[in-house]
């Protein structure tokens, strides 16, 4: 059965995404840095098998996400950002705090300026080609998105999805990044991802359990 066949309307749609195959197991765990801590915690589900939720502090900010099935979490304390390492190393997502360009909210709507993180990617990368513009959300909020392609230092030929959400902590960023002609398997992950996030409210962080009920 292929990958799409099996991503049916429903919670069958994210449980069969998010819960880990059996090879891709780890255990939970906690990554401390002086402001910036990690923990992953295994949950089961009857029946069914079992997730892990990744849950990040970066100073008084919290927020968490069910990790993507058959990823591993990294964290990589001097650039404050989380990693999601597929097991094979074909893809990686980045979740990092990131401060906001100039002029990056419209003052007129309170969204954020497409134009703003257009040129905040090619700042990053200037030879980056853009293939589409999105806007995708995460936590119940939404912001601009960017498939592009780019070549990194190493002269590999690679493709990526950006996503640039507002949250009471700040901007946060996704990254995918993968080097396989076809990403579509990849984004599937990280659309589970973004699906899941929370970020904390007035200092409380609501982390709702997956159910293995239609």
């Amino acid at each position: 059965m292929s990958l799409r066949s099996r991503f049916i309307v429903g919670v069958a749609v994210l449980l069969a995404l998010l819960l880990p195959q059996s090879g891709a197991a780890q255990p939970a765990a906690t990554n401390s840095g002086p402001d910036f801590q990690l923990s992953t915690t295994r949950h089961e589900l009857e029946g069914i098998g079992h997730y892990f939720r990744a849950v990040a502090r970066a100073g008084t900010n919290q927020f968490a996400f069910i990790v993507p099935k058959g990823y591993f979490m990294r964290v990589d304390e001097v650039n404050r950002q989380l990693r999601a390492v597929e097991r094979e190393d074909k893809c990686a997502i980045t979740v990092r705090l990131i401060a906001a360009p100039t002029n990056a909210v419209d003052q007129a709507t309170g969204g954020l300026k497409p134009e703003a993180f257009r040129e905040l990617l090619l700042q990053r990368h200037p030879a980056a080609k853009i293939i589409e513009e999105l806007s995708l959300t995460a936590g119940g909020q939404a912001g601009p998105g960017f498939d592009f392609t780019w070549r990194n230092d190493s002269g590999f030929n690679l493709q990526s999805r950006i996503a640039f959400i507002p949250t009471p902590a700040g901007l946060v960023e996704f990254h995918l990044i993968t080097s396989a002609a076809d990403k579509e398997e990849f984004t599937y992950a990280l659309n589970s991802l973004m699906l899941t996030f929370r970020f904390a409210v007035n200092g409380k962080l609501e982390l709702p359990e997956m159910s293995n009920k239609l």
